[in-house]
């Protein structure tokens, strides 16, 4: 499952959506040819409320709120519609119902609920409600059955088809117990070969099915052209602008050239249903399909744009903020996070503020391997897209889009495999990425940081690495154990080039012991080189520099994650690079699959401290401290002169004086970092 890659946006002003009427598909609704059947019936306001622990089989499905207030005729019709029964709160499932009620729906106080423990069950004249009242639940019959009221449903129909009215047209996805999901929705028309992505301007009626992925983008062993798809999980369908969630908007990794929106290891039906909010997850193009360029050959970016995977983000950024409404999403407040390569992709969306403008309001970067600076239009045009074409003998852009996926996959192997070779400093691991191109980005992160070439969006930022990140790419260099300690020093220069490879061995930072009975203690030592090198110390270098300008700012590292690696296996009880996947979206790949990936009570523990940090920070827009205290400590933000920075294990605690701080000062001041040279 884990991949050691490091894995890890059209400018758009907002339009308003168009909010959605929300219909329950019957139980004899098909789906066909990609359509669903109109055999529908209307609901407003549904939304399920759990009690999602993380727990393995412990989660709580409660019930589905109707919030649409009507007679508890009208209310039992609106739960049939969801295939459910008015819920029957029977006292043992009182605490979890409060929890709910009070968490998601404070404001309203009495519902109708089942009425058949009323002693007199079978009058139409008399039913029963459920009333909160200083935090309680109590229970009452005889009340009137034509006073307008929510409904409460039950929670158990695990095989619901769900559609919703965009402003393009409907959706028909699905239903489980934490929530809504929709599948493989188009957010741009099928793509041109290289070309800038275009939004969908047609319109439709039929219910366009939604249950399934779409394609992947291009990559090794998968993927097509036509790959733009985006996935929603929501737990809240709604048809005005009342309650709308806040929306939680991914993008993976894979070192640009893998991964899409819908791996497994990052569903985010849990995010979704714990936080009540809306998680999207997008596929965008990828490799020489997502970063292909050739202004080196003097072929114009209106021709061939480039950063064509940065546009597919913006337009899905789009796409949120037209259609979001209708899944229940508010497009005021949306985080944009993600790892690795999509963490690298939160610093390209920072980069364009007259780009990003009012797609995002806070965003969240994990494990980006931000020494890694963006690609120079050389590197991007000539080394990657003109070694591509002279390798495929193609002199023309339609002699490339004739080419078949397999044969352009083929040579960008062969392109990044000898990278190393050309531009160490510029492409060590990750040769294609977001290029600096003069329209949407108009430099690197730390310069736009310090004021230049129109300066980065103004938003809140959370930041932060594993403790030993690098320690999983050692193999991909080729290396097993034992590993002669000479080695050391071919992977030094092939991070920093020679002269600086020699600075850092005359240093002695990171001498390897020769009393150790470690048969690993090597790549050990590289791994933490690595790790300072790429990911802690200039990850601590932008805060600083971040922490001056008006944006708040707050930094991690996890000392403690999620890793099924066996015994012997180089992240073997450690903290790597994708370790914090798992404890992020708490996914039910890891949650139901105690054979492949044992998920245990600390998991759990771990992931609510860290998710719940996530969803606050998304929920307010930029501050991670949840509302309720936990008993974990408070988050301070990052300054220049306290460092404080969270780090997350079973007992949190918060260091201050910054991290590696020797380490740190030593390529700070003496070697730099790949985004200075």
């Amino acid at each position: 499952m884990k991949s050691f890659t490091i894995s890890c946006l059209l400018a758009a002003a907002f339009v308003q959506a168009s909010l959605a009427q929300v219909t329950i598909a019957s139980d004899a609704a098909k789906t066909t040819n990609h359509h669903s059947s109109s055999s529908s019936q209307t609901i407003s306001g549904a939304q399920v409320l759990v009690e999602n622990t993380l727990e393995v089989g412990s989660a709580n499905f409660p019930f589905i709120l109707l919030s649409e207030t009507a007679s508890a005729a009208d209310g039992a019709k609106g739960c049939s519609k969801l295939g459910e029964l008015p819920y029957n709160a029977q006292s043992r499932a009182l605490p979890a119902v409060e929890n709910a009620l009070n968490k998601f729906a404070s404001t309203q106080k009495t519902f109708y609920v089942d009425n058949s423990s009323a002693s007199d069950s079978k009058s139409t004249a008399t039913c029963s409600t459920l009333t909160m009242s200083g935090g309680k639940a109590t229970i009452h019959h005889g009340a009137s059955c034509t006073t307008k009221l929510p409904t409460l449903c039950t929670n158990q129909n695990l095989n619901g088809k769900v559609t919703v009215n965009t402003h393009l047209g409907p959706f028909t996805g699905m239903r489980d117990q934490r929530g809504f999901r929709f599948r493989g929705m188009r957010y741009a028309k099928p793509v041109v070969r290289f070309a800038a992505p275009e939004p969908i301007t047609a319109k439709w009626s039929k219910p366009v099915d939604a249950t399934k992925f779409g394609s992947v983008c291009p990559q090794i062993g998968a993927g097509s052209d036509d790959c733009l798809f985006l996935n929603v999980f929501t737990p809240k369908l709604t048809s005005d602008k009342k309650g709308l969630l806040p929306v939680m908007f991914y993008i993976h990794g894979g070192s640009f050239t893998s991964g899409s929106g819908s791996d497994p290891s990052f569903d985010g039906s849990n995010m979704a249903s714990r936080g009540q909010v809306v998680v999207v997850q997008i596929n965008y193009r990828l490799g020489l399909f997502g970063f292909f360029e050739r202004v080196d050959a003097g072929i114009s970016r209106k021709t061939l744009p480039g950063n064509q995977g940065v546009y597919d983000m913006l337009l899905a950024l789009k796409w949120v903020q037209q259609n979001i409404a209708a899944f229940g999403g508010d497009p005021k407040q949306v985080t944009a996070f993600g790892e690795s390569a999509g963490g690298n992709a939160i610093r390209a969306l920072l980069s364009m503020p007259k780009h990003t403008k009012g797609l995002f309001r806070s965003v969240i970067s994990q494990s980006d391997p931000i020494d890694i600076p963006f690609n120079t239009p050389a590197t991007a045009s000539g080394l990657i897209s003109g070694g591509a074409m002279t390798a495929l003998n193609c002199k023309t852009i339609a002699c490339m889009r004739k080419k078949s996926i397999t044969d352009i996959i083929n040579v960008q192997n062969v392109l990044v495999s000898d990278a190393i070779a050309h531009a160490p400093e510029e492409s060590f691991m990750e040769l294609i990425k977001p290029s600096v191109d003069g329209i949407l980005i108009l430099n690197n992160f730390d310069q736009l940081i310090a004021g230049k070439s129109g300066g980065i969006t103004n938003v809140p930022l959370m930041i932060g690495t594993m403790k030993n990140e690098g320690n999983g790419f050692l193999p991909s260099l080729g290396q097993t154990t034992p590993m002669n300690e000479m080695v050391f020093g071919v992977t030094a220069e092939a991070l920093l080039g020679y002269q600086r490879a020699m600075i850092t061995a005359a240093y002695n930072l990171y001498p390897i012991p020769d009393n150790t009975t470690d048969k690993d203690i090597t790549r050990d030592v590289e791994g933490v080189f690595a790790t300072d090198y790429l990911w802690v110390c200039p990850t601590q270098y932008l805060a600083k520099a971040f922490s001056k300008t008006r944006n708040p700012i707050y930094q991690y590292t996890f000392q403690r994650a999620y890793s099924n690696v066996p015994v012997g296996d180089i992240c073997y009880g450690k903290v790597c690079h994708g370790d914090d996947i798992a404890i992020v979206f708490a996914s039910p790949l890891f949650m139901n699959n105690a054979t492949a990936y044992p998920w245990t009570q600390d998991d759990a523990a771990l992931s609510r401290m860290v998710m719940d940090r996530w969803l606050a920070f998304g929920i307010s827009g930029g501050n991670p401290n949840p509302t309720v205290a936990d008993g974990n400590p408070t988050w301070p933000k990052y300054d220049a002169t306290t460092q404080g920075i969270y780090m997350f294990n079973l007992n949190a605690t918060i260091s201050t004086g910054g991290l590696r701080q020797p380490y740190c000062n030593f390529m700070d001041q003496a070697i730099k970092y790949d985004f200075q040279l």
